[in-house]
């Protein structure tokens, strides 16, 4: 390919050969024994992945749509949520509820901090109101890691409440154990850790969330989980799935589950130290006071952000994520998400050098 650019974004992600191969193999029919023991097997591996014994079903969506499918699933107009909003992601769900009449406590964090459990206990405990709590498991837009195992432990005392977690960039490379933390929903989607392309979204329900979602009146058509659990219990979809998507994600579970969880994210923890150790060398400063695995935001202190992003995608075909607002000149981030091994850590540590000599001339 012209001008092939090494990914270090935070998706799409580099993906190994043998996976994108399986994106070009013909289509088959969805609606037969064959594939429903595909779908079987996929689901089933999706369970082990986020660790939960409740349905994990998927949607042809981007994070966001799954992002959207659990709010209008378990919740009603004028109920009270609390949204915590450390940065672009976290106000996404403040955003998503607003739109659709929920009324919101915004749990507002510094940019680059995490979030203080006690604070979110503090706000169940002044509103007895609150139908949901929702959280960000690794907020992308900074490279901040949230405490969601100390925020479930409080939330479980709250029989009237759920617990939400939007785990798109943290799912697989962060310990995440939806059960036993007491998580009633978690979405995800493709292209990060999943590394596949993207397109598609994921998302588990418990049964405490399955008898919000009863009582709930902001059902979509397209989103409707009760659609999705039966189908799920059948092996099958409600509608068309992305077939060559679902390919690649058969593959990918299988080599997560042949490696292990803990061996996937102690492999990916390796590369983001390496990058982290080559950025400081660079002058450098990791951003995030608890910086999540695969997500390195950097502050530039002495350098135009969106100048190094500029340089490093048109001269040295390195991509990495800019920022946008007023930040777009001060902060960049990395990410090692898929097939990046210390091959491509080198390539780019070695254009960060060239480029930094070219703006220090």
């Amino acid at each position: 390919m012209k001008n092939k650019k090494l990914l270090m974004v935070l998706g799409p992600t580099e993906i190994e050969d043998d996976i994108l191969s399986l994106g070009a193999e013909p289509q088959v029919y969805m609606r037969t024994p064959d594939y429903s023991e595909t779908l079987k097997k996929i689901f089933r591996n999706l369970q082990y992945i986020f660790q939960t014994e409740n349905p994990v079903v998927f949607f042809a969506a981007s994070g966001t749509g799954a992002m959207e499918a659990a709010v209008t699933n378990v919740l009603s107009k004028d109920d009270t949520i609390l949204y915590i909003n450390g940065g672009s992601f976290g106000e996404r769900w403040g955003k998503i509820c607003q739109l659709h009449g929920i009324k919101t406590i915004e749990l507002k964090v510094p940019f680059g901090d995490s979030v203080n459990p006690s604070d979110v206990k503090t706000i169940l405990e002044q509103n007895s109101n609150i139908k949901a709590v929702f959280a960000t498991l690794d907020e992308t837009s900074s490279g901040a890691l949230t405490d969601i195992k100390s925020i479930g432990e409080i939330i479980k005392k709250y029989d009237n409440t759920i617990f939400v977690v939007d785990a798109v960039s943290g799912l697989i490379v962060e310990p995440i154990q939806t059960d036993d933390w007491g998580i009633d929903v978690v979405i995800s989607s493709s292209q990060k850790a999943m590394a596949i392309p993207p397109g598609l979204g994921f998302m588990s329900i418990s049964k405490k969330a399955i008898e919000f979602a009863q009582k709930a009146n902001l059902k979509t058509f397209y989103f409707n989980i009760f659609d999705y659990i039966a189908n799920w219990k059948r092996n099958q979809t409600p509608f068309t799935p992305p077939v060559s998507l679902l390919n690649q994600l058969d593959l990918r579970l299988d080599k997560i589950k042949t490696e292990g969880l803990e061996n996937y994210r102690q492999r990916y923890s390796h590369i983001t130290q390496l990058i982290r150790d080559g950025l400081k060398n660079l002058g450098f400063k990791v951003f995030a006071k608890q910086p999540a695995n695969c997500v390195t935001g950097v502050l530039c202190e002495n350098y135009d952000a969106s100048k190094i992003v500029r340089i490093m995608r048109e001269k040295y075909n390195v991509e990495i994520a800019p920022s946008g607002g007023e930040l777009k000149t001060k902060f960049f981030r990395v990410g090692n998400f898929g097939a990046i091994g210390e091959k491509e850590v080198e390539i780019f540590l070695q254009a960060m050098a060239k480029t930094l000599e070219e703006l220090n001339r």
